[in-house]
């Protein structure tokens, strides 16, 4: 299942391997387009649209949540696009790896800059190998981590300025991380050393936080509640148990404790100062992706706050959510949907990518 599945999309990469900076179609009306796209990864939000990376055809697409309709598609590189962060009228985009039938890979090194007014890709920049998240951090830096080759080169986390493109390493490699205030919180490779960090975003310099960690299984995802700066750390179960979420107060101190959710929680998004929604990623192939909602004020936690709300479940691995205009947007990949979540309620609407 996973060779034929990659076979086909290795296929579809080199296909594509030709395009170039003019392969965006613009759609000057903004009008729905009858377009099929596979595999949602990442999302921004500007204006009244989502940005969504696509595997194929790789690309971005511009999704209009009013017309509840894609209305732009912009085709990049032969590589996967990954993270996308949108600043200052542009959309910066990872470009990351490709695997055969047999699962070697080639790792690309750029991001592209995709200007978001004519919706056409306008440069890429090299950045370092294996490109993964990216995030604004300011009105003109963004902040982005790369993977390496796992073997010669395990990565780095970088800071953008995206007037002249200048790039200055961090001196922490972090894994995964968030935004907050200006300032960078992320942790180190679970696999390695493991340490948590906050960034200062002006100076760059880093102070270790979170330093009495001690759960049994590994960070899986670390996101900061923009209305308190709580420090939301979800755990990976060890890939055969429910993560837990851990919730710490900006100064690191513990607040209350773990949560189970379910399988492999990936992201935490705040509706208020005490409620959050978590999304669980699931399973490759297992259809087991969920969202959790937690009330903190309450103790009302809803560990299946979707598949309750909705009697169905979210899909196979949701990669992505965010909280956009009073609405919950999540990807779904192997599922090819985008679901518009209720955050009070959890109904949702699926928008089927093909």
């Amino acid at each position: 299942m996973k060779k034929t599945f990659w076979k086909i999309l290795f296929t579809a990469v080199l296909a594509t391997s030709t395009l170039t900076f003019t392969s965006c179609k613009e759609e000057e009306k903004n009008e729905p387009i009858n377009v099929s796209v596979e595999n949602p990864r990442y999302i921004a939000a500007e204006g009244d649209n989502l940005y969504i990376t696509c595997y194929y055809p790789i690309s971005v697409v511009r999704y209009d949540i009013e017309q509840k309709a894609i209305t732009g598609i912009c085709n990049l590189g032969k590589f996967h696009p990954e993270g996308i962060a949108a600043v200052d009228g542009k959309l910066y985009i990872a470009s990351s790896s490709i695997s055969d039938e047999n699962y070697n890979y080639t790792y690309d090194n750029k991001l592209y800059v995709v200007d978001i007014a004519s919706f056409k890709l306008v440069d890429s920049v090299t950045v370092g190998v294996n490109p993964a998240k990216v995030k604004k951090l300011d009105g003109n830096h963004i902040v982005y981590n790369t993977l390496g080759n796992y073997s010669t080169d395990f990565g780095g986390t970088y800071v953008m300025n995206t007037d002249n493109k200048e790039i200055t390493p961090l001196n922490e490699t972090l894994y995964n991380f968030d935004v907050y205030e200006g300032d960078i919180y992320g942790y180190t490779s679970p696999y390695g050393t493991l340490a948590f960090y906050k960034i200062d975003g002006s100076t760059l310099q880093s102070t270790q936080i979170l330093t009495s960690w001690s759960a049994n299984d590994n960070p899986y995802g670390i996101n900061v509640n923009p209305n308190n700066g709580d420090i939301i750390v979800l755990t990976d179960g060890n890939y055969v148990a429910n993560g837990d979420c851990y919730r710490f107060n900006n100064a690191g101190e513990t607040q209350g404790e773990a949560i189970q959710l379910n399988s492999l929680p990936s992201k935490a998004v705040a509706i208020n100062a005490d409620q959050l929604l978590v999304l669980n990623e699931g399973a490759w192939g297992v259809n087991n992706a969920e969202v959790s909602k937690l009330d903190f004020a309450t103790n009302n936690h809803i560990v299946n706050f979707f598949s309750q709300s909705n009697n169905s479940g979210l899909g196979d691995v949701a990669q992505d959510m965010i909280l956009y205009k009073g609405k919950a947007y999540i990807t779904v990949t192997f599922s090819n949907s985008l679901e518009t979540v209720d955050p009070a309620n959890g109904h949702s609407t699926r928008f089927a990518f093909n």
